[in-house]
C-alpha cells in the first residue's frame, strides 16, 4: 500500500486578538492550517486496484434516484436502454452470449445525468466488474503493460469507463488496442463522453493519422445520445462569486471539519509536480478544501491540471470555499472555445455547484 506523505503542522500560535492587522491574522491561521501543498501522495498499484468503485458523491446514484427531464424525452428512453442492457441474459445453448451490444456509449454535454447512469448501471451490473476513468484506466496500462492490463479486465465481465477521452496519439493508439483485445474476450463496456466516437480527438491531435482505430473502436459501441440542459446551472454567463478573503478566513476558523487551506499559487505550482492519478489522494481525510486568490490560468497545462483537481474534489463529495477572481475568469476565452471547451465547461458546471 502507498503512503501519504506530509509533513507535521508546526506548533500553532496564540488566537489571533482584535488588535492583529489583517497579515498578521492570515500568518497565523496559516500556520495552523492542513495544506494539500505539504502532502505528498504516493500511490501503488494496489492500492489503485482497490478504488475501482464509482466515487463517494455517485454512491446514491441509482436507477430510482435518476429523474429524466421530461423536455428531453431522450433521457428517459436512455436509462431505460441501459438498464435493460445490465440485466442481459446469454442467450444459446453452445456459445452461450449475451443479446444485444457489446458496449454502450453515452454521448451527451455535461450536468446531463451521463455520470450518474453510468453509477446506476454498476450497482445493478453482476460482478466481477470496475468502475474507473479514463485517466484511471491509462495510468493503470502504464503500470500493467498493454497485454497484462487487457489479461486482467478481460476476467471482468463489466468494465464502466466515465469520461471517455483520447488527448493525444498514444492514448488513442493504447485505448483502442486494449479494447480490442477485452470486447474480443466477452467484457462489456459502458462509457460516458461529452464527444460522439467518430470525433474523438479532434482538435487535440491530429485524428486522421487515427482514423481508422477511431472508427473501428466506435464500431464496438451503440452510442445512446443524452439531450438535456446542465442541471447544475441554468445561465452559463450567471456563476457564483468567490467569497471575501476575511469571509473565507472566518468560515474556516469556524468549521470544526478535517480541512485544509491553501493559497492558490501555490496550489497550481504543487499539482505542476504530481501525475494527475494522485490528485484524489491529496484530499485523504478531508471533508472541505478552502483555496486563498483564485486567479486566471494563463497556462494551458496549468489550467487542464485544475481542470482535474476540481473534478477529483467534485467526485469525491468534499465541500469547497475560495475567495479571489470571479469564476468567469479563471480560463481565458480561447480555452473555453478551444480543444479542450468541454472540459472547461464541465469543470465551471462543477464549481458552481461547489459554489453556489
Amino acid at each position: 500500500m502507498g503512503a501519504l506523505l506530509f509533513r507535521a503542522p508546526r506548533a500553532a500560535r496564540p488566537a489571533c486578538g482584535p488588535f492583529l492587522c489583517c497579515r498578521t491574522q492570515v500568518r497565523a491561521l496559516s500556520l495552523r492550517a492542513m495544506r494539500l501543498v505539504e502532502r505528498t501522495p504516493e500511490v501503488d498499484l494496489d492500492r489503485l486496484l482497490q478504488g475501482f468503485v464509482p466515487p463517494p458523491r455517485f454512491l446514491g446514484a441509482t436507477f430510482q434516484t435518476y429523474r429524466p427531464d421530461p423536455r428531453y424525452p431522450s433521457q428517459a428512453l436512455v436509462k431505460e436502454r441501459l438498464r435493460r442492457w445490465v440485466h442481459d441474459r446469454p442467450r444459446g445453448f453452445l456459445r452461450p452470449r449475451l443479446p444485444g451490444p457489446q458496449g454502450i456509449y453515452l454521448d451527451g454535454g455535461f450536468g446531463v445525468g451521463k455520470t450518474h447512469l453510468l453509477v446506476a448501471a454498476y450497482l445493478e451490473a453482476p460482478s466481477p466488474k470496475a468502475f474507473l476513468t479514463f485517466e484511471e484506466l491509462t495510468y493503470t496500462l502504464g503500470l500493467l503493460g498493454l497485454r497484462e492490463g487487457a489479461r486482467r479486465f478481460s476476467g471482468l465481465r463489466y468494465l464502466f469507463l466515465d469520461e471517455f477521452e483520447l488527448d493525444d496519439p498514444g492514448n488513442a493508439q493504447m485505448v483502442t488496442h486494449f479494447l480490442a483485445l477485452t470486447m474480443d474476450r466477452g467484457l462489456r463496456v459502458a462509457t460516458t463522453s461529452n464527444t460522439p466516437p467518430g470525433a474523438l480527438g479532434e482538435g487535440r491531435f491530429n485524428a486522421e493519422q487515427f482514423r481508422h482505430q477511431i472508427q473501428s473502436l466506435a464500431r464496438r459501441f451503440a452510442v445512446e445520445r443524452i439531450e438535456g440542459e446542465d442541471f447544475r446551472h441554468r445561465d452559463p454567463d450567471r456563476l457564483p462569486d468567490p467569497l471575501p478573503e476575511e469571509r473565507l478566513l472566518a468560515l474556516y476558523r469556524e468549521d470544526p471539519r478535517p480541512k485544509s487551506l491553501d493559497d492558490f499559487p501555490e496550489l497550481i505550482a504543487h499539482l505542476r509536480r504530481l501525475h494527475p492519478i494522485r490528485y484524489r489522494y491529496l484530499f485523504d481525510g478531508l471533508k472541505a478544501v478552502y483555496l486563498r486568490g483564485l486567479e486566471p490560468l494563463h497556462d494551458q497545462n496549468d489550467a487542464l491540471r485544475f481542470v482535474h483537481f476540481v473534478d477529483q474534489l467534485y467526485n469525491l463529495g468534499l465541500d469547497l470555499k475560495a475567495s479571489g477572481a470571479p469564476l468567469k475568469d479563471l480560463f481565458p476565452e480561447s480555452y473555453r472555445h478551444g480543444a479542450f471547451a468541454k472540459k472547461y465547461g464541465r469543470a465551471l458546471s462543477r464549481l458552481a455547484e461547489l459554489l453556489g
